[in-house]
């Protein structure tokens, strides 16, 4: 039945994106060839549809596919999300088989051309986009998502995978920087086709532990559920779960990484860190199984929609593959509300509200910190300058002062352990994680003075500026060394520069002027050592590994 399947997509991608697909490139070639060439482009957008929420006439705008492509026939960048979509799509008329080896080869040589900036080796098509991509690829943040769509049944070879699989261990190491392979084959592109990927409801028997109700205004039920038991949902429906939410799971954050660490170190504990899920439902009835008794009660749910802990169900489903034995023992708060009596826009106050209210961050917790309090009056009384250390504090223009980002970056960068300085790429959400320990009380401490922390963050900004500046003269690898080495950099200069910065002895005009010209300098022998160490390695994710840093920064 693999023929019907494929004549059911190919009607609808058609009704989408005929006439919208660019076919230039082949008004000579064969209607053969050019109805090939359509199909094959209208479902790598069609597929970019599924992924996102863009129009039909953007998704056959991000369409690259074509001569020198180097294997890549739609490419997206997800601001919001910082999520860049690298697609590539093969029509099989049939409805058997899978892209070839080659065909996957081919998609990782051209992804890794992409992340090293060298446009020059893509066509017109892609390099259209060189500003959203160089964008993307300076953005530390971004994450990127392979996919791989196409109308046969099968999936990809052994060999084929393990070139995938490689290409993600090398890249993200160590921080997720790849997120899992999206595949989209002929059953979930019939089942999008067919409605059935979003539309048809979600119907659950749920058991609860502990369970509670309310009637007024509206009914719901809270509880706990089994982790397992969510495992379970996001196998057996995946992103179905999350329509009503704002936003679907999203992969490795930090957050997510601190979900996954309590359900692997402490699952027991998980019910107590973890904020729950909130589930809508068009209707929820007790069965009678149970009875009166709150120990445990089962629920039938009728429409089911995840609005509030996507991340949690995600990271929960993620672990269990590979730790299921912890997984098992975790429980999760869950609430469930019933939609049925419900006034006409409640479902979207609640998703709303839950997306946005209460939401706390690694930083917010400096704010109780003494020591940044007595910085920002130093700061001020001393060098009439603001120091904006708070979440909600507006943050001052650099000439009037600077921000607890700037200064962290600056100070970890400045310090003598090069690991610090990694920690600031990598994720800087670590460094505020415990106020109370290392890695945090090694730069905020009652030893630094309110001058050191402004000269650092001036030395950060001249090193940036000269960066920038380069980077605006040179292309491809050289270029994002100077993008994504910047704190290795930084780290680097520190050590050429007179110390302590606190020192008022020190003529700081002339420490400026060295920054600057260290700055181009050290980018230079930063290249060429990089290029002799680690000529293979991605470095998106080069300057993220401390070991890696550390070997550097001793052959420098």
């Amino acid at each position: 039945m693999s023929v019907i399947h494929v004549r059911h997509i190919k009607s609808a991608v058609e009704n989408v994106f005929m006439g919208r697909i660019d076919l230039s490139d082949y008004e000579q070639r064969s209607s053969v060839q050019r109805d090939d060439a359509f199909l094959s482009r209208a479902l790598a957008a069609f597929t970019l549809m599924q992924l996102t929420d863009v129009t039909a006439d953007r998704a056959a705008e991000a369409v690259v596919d074509g001569y020198d492509d180097n294997g890549i026939d739609a490419l997206y960048y997800d601001q919001s999300e910082r999520l860049l979509y690298v697609i590539q799509s093969k029509w099989i008329h049939s409805g058997n088989g899978s892209p070839e080896r080659g065909d996957i080869q081919k998609l990782i040589k051209g992804f890794q051309d992409l992340l090293e900036a060298r446009l020059d080796r893509f066509n017109s098509k892609l390099q259209s986009q060189r500003e959203t991509i160089l964008a993307a690829l300076d953005d530390a943040q971004t994450k990127f998502t392979l996919v791989v769509s196409y109308t046969g049944q099968q999936l990809l070879s052994e060999h084929a995978q393990s070139d995938i699989k490689d290409l993600l261990t090398e890249l993200n190491d160590p921080t997720e920087v790849v997120t899992p392979l999206r595949l989209f084959t002929q059953k979930e592109l019939h089942l999008a086709v067919s409605g059935k990927a979003e539309s048809s409801p979600i119907n659950l028997d749920v058991l609860l532990y502990d369970w509670g109700q309310t009637r007024e205004p509206y009914l719901a039920f809270y509880g706990q559920v089994e982790a397992l038991n969510l495992a379970e949902w996001w196998l057996g429906h995946g992103p179905r779960l999350f329509a009503r939410n704002l936003r679907k799971f999203i992969g490795s954050t930090e957050v997510n990484e601190a979900i996954a660490t309590t359900l692997k170190m402490t699952p027991e504990k998980f019910w107590y860190f973890n904020n729950g899920v909130t589930v809508l439902c068009t209707r929820v009835s007790k069965k009678p199984l149970g009875g009166a008794e709150r120990t445990t009660g089962m629920f039938e749910c009728e429409g089911i929609s995840i609005v509030n802990g996507a991340q949690t169900v995600g990271c929960i489903a993620n672990a269990y593959s590979t730790n299921p034995d912890e997984v098992r023992q975790a429980r999760v708060a869950l609430r469930l509300i019933s939609l049925e009596n419900c006034p006409e826009g409640f479902a979207s106050e609640v998703t709303r509200s839950t997306n946005t209210q209460n939401r706390i961050e690694r930083r917010d917790f400096v704010s109780l910190d003494p020591e940044q309090h007595r910085l920002r009056t130093e700061l001020w009384l001393e060098n009439n300058k603001d120091y904006a250390y708070k979440s909600g504090d507006s943050n001052p223009s650099p000439d009037k002062g600077c921000n607890l980002e700037e200064s962290t970056v600056a100070l970890t960068c400045c310090h003598h352990d090069i690991a610090l300085a990694v920690q600031a790429k990598r994720e800087i959400g670590k460094l505020w994680e415990n106020i109370e320990k290392p890695p945090y009380k090694l730069v905020i401490n009652p030893t630094l003075s309110a001058m050191r922390l402004w000269r650092a963050v001036e030395i950060l900004r001249i090193v940036d500026t000269g960066l920038k500046e380069q980077q605006m003269k040179i292309t491809g690898r050289e270029r994002m060394i100077a993008v994504h080495g910047n704190r290795f950099i930084l780290y680097r200069i520190f050590r050429k520069l007179p110390s302590p910065l606190d020192d008022n002895g020190i003529d700081f005009e002339k420490t400026k002027i060295l920054a600057a010209k260290e700055t181009v300098t050290i980018l230079n022998d930063v290249t060429i050592k990089v290029n002799e160490v680690f000529p293979g390695s991605m470095l998106h994710s080069l300057f993220k590994n401390l070991t890696k840093c550390r070997e550097l920064n001793s052959k420098l």
